[in-house]
């Protein structure tokens, strides 16, 4: 019988995966279909295609995290505060990169070298948040493990 529910744990883990890729690479297409349409006409090329990185790794990093807590879900439910905090730190990321695409590229004009300076500054700030998260992750499965 143990067996059984572990066959399909896995096999819905599985599932779980399929489903979180699906909506991945379909969150993919709508953000450069979206930021193509909106942002070439009224950007540089350069601001887009910074805009569309900035963007795309934001979701990037959404993903990464759904399909860690799904490989590793027995272990993860304890730790599912960790994956709650890396998931809101990367959709902020993905917000703030919105936003400054918004003000920046889209109200400002600023220069590229400039825009992307802000771009980098978000993003090193998102991975600084992730690296404390992802320490604390471990240092807490240790400790889970050690008791």
């Amino acid at each position: 019988m143990d067996n059984i529910g572990l066959q399909k744990e896995e096999s819905s883990g599985k599932g779980f995966a399929r489903i979180a890729t699906f909506v991945y690479a379909f969150a993919l297409l709508v953000t450069a279909a979206l930021v193509l349409l909106l942002g070439l006409p009224y950007a540089r090329l350069s601001h887009t295609l910074i805009t569309l990185s900035a963007l795309m790794l934001g979701e990037t990093f959404l993903y990464g995290i759904t399909l860690h807590y799904l490989a590793n879900r027995p272990r993860s439910r304890r730790l599912i505060p960790v994956y709650i905090a890396m998931g809101i730190v990367a959709g902020l990321y993905w917000i703030g990169a919105f936003v400054f695409a918004m003000v920046f590229s889209w109200a400002l004009d600023v220069s590229t070298f400039h825009y992307a300076l802000a771009q980098f500054m978000i993003l090193g700030a998102a991975a600084i948040v992730l690296g404390l998260l992802a320490m604390y992750m471990k240092n807490a499965a240790l400790q889970e493990k050690g008791s």
